[in-house]
């Protein structure tokens, strides 16, 4: 971690930028912290739609229209081609009206995108570490909100509540461990091409952190999205010959050092906050039983003799249902319309909605993300591009079990993915390649 890249002074642009990207890219948790917990600005869409604005306008260049820098194409095409679909059918295809917040969606994933396609490529370092550092904020507000918050208890999901009238109760927890989760991976990321000893023990411990928080938010896509993003990296980077390496790399003097000052600090927290690791355990217990209630929902498999049926897993069973009845029918070429159906599983949303086509743009396009995100796992050519790799793995797990393909949730992250993840110029080690094309392609 490079701490210089926050110095307003020497770095303004590359700053903006990324304060820019980050308030689109995970900004959720700072707008429910500034709106809900400190009732700063109207409790509506207004409030979400003027920070996401700042964003956009944090953005915009001095070379506004004039010079651009490439993005991957593949991922181009497919999604801006889906979003046209999806488009299309809001307009001319569309059952449910033309709601003002569905225009101002659209408004900002096509002003996030082509803003993207202004940013130059060595914002790459500084965004990772403004995401982190935003991230890593946004989880200490929670933990002050949960604290000033007298209906929530430990034991309880942990979300920020909104304030506004009809919102839903307890807030939404999947913000939260997506929060975490970017808090996590962005920490990864600036840890492992970090030298100084307690920049490494900060790290450490903000990566336990983000992982507590995640923990205690109870998404159970969240858990699955960190086990698939630890099988990814061992599966490609793990070697039995690390084991002795990293053994033997622990007597240097730094790493014995930093080992030392990480058991002492775990051990006076946990002589003061023990507390907190048995309500942490509790968590997991609860999560368990959460899962052994999916099975049996999903499969009629009892497990244990507690399990429930899960209501959000029936929905997507039900789903699956509503699936197969558009596959058997004429709606399998055009599809039943803009979000038609509700089926809370994105992927097959996609082709109940917006038939054959839409689905293959949808699909491909998620095919290929998985495709450069594992090419990037293997390879680590840029620390942006490692972060989204992890990142879109942990995502994909949303695909199948939670959203729509219109959600904002998904088209900020894509949008980045698009500009920054397989992208060949990026590989820090081919320097003349990366010159030739780094340079702006004027429009």
């Amino acid at each position: 971690m490079n701490w210089s890249l926050l110095n307003i002074g020497t770095n303004f642009t590359n700053l903006r930028y990324s304060v820019g990207i980050a308030m689109m890219f995970n900004g959720f948790p700072l707008i429910f912290f500034i709106r809900d917990t400190l009732k700063i600005g109207p409790a509506n869409s207004i409030f979400t739609a003027a920070f996401l604005a700042l964003g956009l306008i944090l953005m915009i260049p001095r070379h506004i229209f004039k010079r651009l820098y490439k993005p991957n194409t593949i991922l181009f095409n497919l999604g801006v081609g889906f979003l046209v679909i999806m488009f299309y059918y809001f307009m001319f295809i569309n059952f449910g009206g033309k709601a003002i917040a569905e225009i101002g969606n659209f408004v900002f994933i096509f002003g996030f995108l082509i803003l993207l396609l202004h940013i130059p490529n060595d914002v790459s370092e500084t965004l990772v570490t403004v995401l982190f550092v935003l991230s890593l904020f946004a989880n200490v507000t929670l933990v002050y909100s949960l604290l000033t918050d007298p209906n929530w208890t430990p034991g309880m999901r942990a979300a920020v509540s909104f304030s506004n009238d009809g919102a839903q109760p307890g807030g939404n927890p999947h913000i939260t461990a997506r929060n975490g989760v970017v808090c996590l991976i962005s920490g990864f990321v600036l840890l492992s091409n970090t030298k100084g000893v307690f920049t490494k023990i900060f790290l450490f411990f903000s990566i336990l952190f983000s992982l507590g928080v995640v923990v205690i938010s109870l998404a159970k896509s969240s858990y699955i999205g960190i086990g698939l993003m630890l099988t990814a990296y061992f599966i490609f980077h793990f070697k039995v010959s690390s084991i002795f390496t990293g053994a033997a790399s622990l007597f240097k003097f730094r790493n014995l050092l930093v080992l030392v000052l990480i058991v002492i600090g775990i051990n006076a927290f946990l002589n003061k906050y023990g507390d907190i690791l048995n309500l942490v355990l509790g968590y997991w217990d609860v999560f368990q039983d959460r899962i052994m209630d999916v099975i049996f929902t999903s499969f009629g498999v009892k497990l244990t003799e507690t399990a429930d049926v899960d209501y959000s897993a029936m929905g997507r069973v039900s789903g699956f249902g509503t699936f197969l009845e558009t596959a058997f029918s004429w709606d399998a070429f055009l599809g039943r319309g803009y979000k038609s159906d509700y089926l809370d599983v994105p992927i097959l949303e996609s082709f109940v909605a917006y038939g054959i086509i839409g689905f293959l743009f949808f699909a491909l396009f998620n095919l290929f993300l998985f495709l450069f995100a594992i090419r990037e796992i293997r390879r680590g050519t840029s620390e942006i591009s490692t972060f989204l790799a992890y990142f879109f793995v942990s995502l994909t797990i949303l695909l199948i079990t939670g959203g729509r393909p219109t959600d904002i949730a998904f088209w900020f992250p894509y949008a980045v993915m698009i500009r920054f993840l397989g992208i060949r110029y990026l590989n820090n080690t081919v320097p003349e390649r990366q010159e030739e094309i780094s340079n702006p392609v004027s429009a």
